[in-house]
């Protein structure tokens, strides 16, 4: 069992920053929940580790925080962490703004790995095989089990043997700078902010015509604002197929009680009268701001859709001709999983289409990288 220390009062956490201040780099990470076992985005614990000395610190019942979060927000000491993007939003909701991070994630697909979970890191580059058995087990009850707690600290201990692995690696392969302004790019990170009042996701979006995504989104509204007040992920109180059905057709609300993928306190008339009331209110805004009924795709013109599908060819013609080859040789230096990550399908198809430039890539290295490759092999980029 991987051992670690509580973090349970203040004297604590001001003798974990001190030891953790003496370090030049630190492993970080956070077990939380979202919308599994309660409502919203909860943070469950915090692991800190300098490969040696792993702390744990309960935010549910030890909130003396802050001078947690300024230290964090220090230059030094190096936070390691591996795909720290839900992470890093997590802390800035807390208000914590977390400064200079190795994402062990980015550095392995630069570095060509196929399979860059940490676990499969830790036994390719450490030889060191952990249990993700109580990953996705209930980190907002409490007590934590001594499984979880072990399973948390093996989860962080090892990330500053792997920020030296990977760091070696990247300097004997060339492409050292490349991983620093990968994970420079995270000091600026800002997470999506989702949109006020809007409860649907990006799939639901493209597949509902905005009549009756209208009328889905009120509905999960609903949804939303019981799971809040039962402190319940909303998938446990109604299906979103049954919302989404129930956009479509108002008789659902008819068989209400019968639907599968309901929470027994929704199973009455009182609900059901409530939902199909929200329903028609919904129906009639959609109404009056005259949204159309018919998907995007099937309201197009057959002119429009001769555009479109001609502009699709061309787009695709370029890619082959213009891109493909530049992409082939991003493999041919740095493997074929790190130089698909540089240049994949879709900012291909991006950059084919119009909607990027090569000055736009994401990084600043790859925009020279295929400039320079370009060059090298006499293509002519946005011709």
């Amino acid at each position: 069992m991987a051992e670690f220390r509580l973090v349970e009062t203040a004297a604590q956490l001001e003798q974990c920053i001190a030891s953790l201040k003496l370090q030049q780099g630190i492993g970080l990470d956070l077990e939380f929940d979202r919308d599994r076992f309660a409502y919203g985005f909860t943070l469950c614990l915090i692991q800190l580790s300098d490969g040696k000395q792993t702390w744990l610190i309960d935010p549910i019942t030890f909130r003396e925080l802050e001078p947690l979060y300024r230290f964090l927000e220090q230059e030094m000491p190096l936070k390691i962490m591996h795909a720290p993007g839900e992470d890093l939003t997590l802390l800035q909701q807390k208000g914590c703004m977390v400064k200079n991070i190795f994402d062990t994630e980015r550095a392995a697909r630069l570095l060509d790995f196929e399979q860059f979970s940490l676990g499969n890191l830790l036994l390719y580059a450490l030889g060191v095989q952990i249990d993700k058995s109580q990953q996705k087990t209930d980190w907002v009850k409490r007590p934590l089990s001594a499984e979880q707690l072990a399973y948390a600290a093996r989860d962080v201990v090892y990330l500053p043997k792997l920020y030296t692995y990977f760091s070696h690696a990247a300097e004997e392969k060339g492409i050292a700078q490349f991983v620093r302004e990968e994970n420079a790019a995270w000091n600026a990170f800002k997470p999506e902010a989702r949109r006020e009042g809007w409860f649907v996701n990006k799939d639901d979006e493209k597949k509902y015509p905005p009549y009756y995504l209208h009328i889905y989104n009120a509905l999960m509204g609903l949804r939303d604002e019981q799971a809040k007040q039962l402190n319940k992920p909303g998938y446990m109180l109604v299906a979103k197929e049954i919302l989404a059905d129930l956009a479509f057709r108002e008789e659902v609300s008819q068989q209400w009680a019968q639907q599968r993928g309901m929470h027994p306190s929704l199973r009455d008339a009182r609900s059901a009268e409530q939902y199909k009331a929200l329903r028609n209110r919904a129906a009639a805004e959609a109404e009056a701001l005259k949204l159309s009924r018919k998907s995007n795709a099937a309201s197009r013109t057959d002119a429009e859709k001769r555009l479109q599908y001609e502009a699709r060819r061309k787009a695709t013609d370029y890619v082959e001709s213009h891109l493909r080859p530049i992409q082939n040789e991003l493999i041919r230096r740095y493997g074929q999983f790190a130089g698909n990550y540089m240049l994949n399908e879709r900012t291909m198809t991006d950059l084919a289409g119009g909607k990027m430039s090569i000055e736009q890539l994401q990084f600043a290295y790859r925009s020279k990288l295929v400039e320079g490759i370009a060059t090298e092999l006499g293509i002519v980029l946005g011709g």
